[in-house]
């Protein structure tokens, strides 16, 4: 086998951390088939992780997603390590999905380099860290961005960037490997901090913050909203294609409108720094702006998976309103 690598040469991934990521992306490449060594530091978040993937495997074949006689499979092409050297041997692709820190991730980067076959690509799953300008390494042709979304296993969005340095053909590669597992990759034209999602999903907090931290809506009244105005419109034109179909005439009068007042991109929220100081960290605590009854972690992802899958097909069959470039 060359340096270089094709579709057919990938058998085994490697995904780098098995928190809230990695043992989605873990669960994504076992189900398509491919032998997966998942690595954490510690065997209680494994242990943790592999739960998740099982019920997460079965409640996908409840909803048709996936064949429940291929679960077990999917399982066993997992294997669990604590050690990073085992977890790169004869790996052809590793998938780093650290917190985000940067001493950890430049670390991880210089390992994997140190432990990798040759041939293998590097792709991180950092949001608002640069990998081009963490990982300095011997095989800077290989490195790229493939960011995945929550849950992974799930949602069908990647984002796949180039590195100043990164084959095009490894890119291409990438991509080629998403769409191959039914996932949507879109490919950036450059590397920005947070891409699309969460760059949108910010500007969105800030107000959401401000409504709530205010007294203009409750969270359950913020979240009606969402669901019931802007996530349905946004499910069939998107973002950029909701403007069209509302007119620009009206946007660009929305923008000059002085008494139109969006939150300063300064404002310092309130309420979720109170939750924090008070360890209310949402579902992992079992509160965050809203008090989950004492449901564990498991039983809420459960919950919210089942909708997710729903939709999911749903949409799958809805397809959108728009043309396609």
């Amino acid at each position: 086998m060359t340096d270089t690598l094709k579709l057919e040469d990938i058998k085994k991934i490697a995904v780098i951390g098995a928190g809230t990521m990695g043992h989605g992306i873990a669960q994504a490449f076992a189900y398509a088939g491919y032998q997966v060594n998942m690595m954490s530091r510690t065997q209680e978040t494994l242990d943790r992780a592999m739960s998740l993937i099982k019920a997460s495997l079965e409640a996908m074949a409840q909803a048709g997603l996936v064949d429940k006689a291929k679960i077990a499979d999917s399982l066993s092409r997992i294997k669990t390590c604590t050690n990073l050297e085992e977890a790169a041997k004869d790996v052809d692709i590793a998938f780093e999905t650290m917190a985000e820190n940067r001493d950890a991730k430049t670390k991880v980067f210089a390992d994997l380099d140190k432990a990798l076959p040759k041939r293998a690509l590097i792709a991180s799953n950092t949001t608002f860290l640069n990998p081009f300008e963490l990982a300095k390494t011997s095989r800077q042709d290989k490195i790229l961005i493939a960011h995945f979304y929550a849950p992974p296993q799930i949602l069908p969005l990647v984002d796949v960037v180039k590195g100043p340095e990164t084959d095009m053909a490894n890119v291409e590669l990438m991509v080629e490997l998403l769409k191959k597992m039914g996932k949507k990759p879109i490919l950036f034209k450059k590397y920005v901090s947070g891409y699309a999602i969460s760059r949108l999903q910010l500007a969105l907090q800030r107000e959401v913050y401000y409504l709530i931290d205010e007294g203009y809506l409750t969270p359950r009244e913020v979240d009606d909203a969402c669901i019931w105005g802007l996530a349905m419109r946004m499910m069939i034109v998107g973002a950029v294609g909701r403007i069209d179909f509302g007119g620009i005439g009206l946007s660009v009068n929305n923008l000059k409108n002085p008494a139109c007042d969006a939150t300063p991109v300064d404002y310092k929220p309130k309420k979720i720094f109170e939750l924090f100081d008070q360890g209310h960290v949402g579902i992992k605590t079992g509160k965050g702006f809203y008090d989950y009854g004492g449901k564990s972690e498991a039983e809420l992802c459960s919950i919210r998976d089942e909708k997710l899958l729903k939709m999911l097909k749903f949409a799958m069959d809805l397809g959108d309103a728009l043309p396609s470039k």
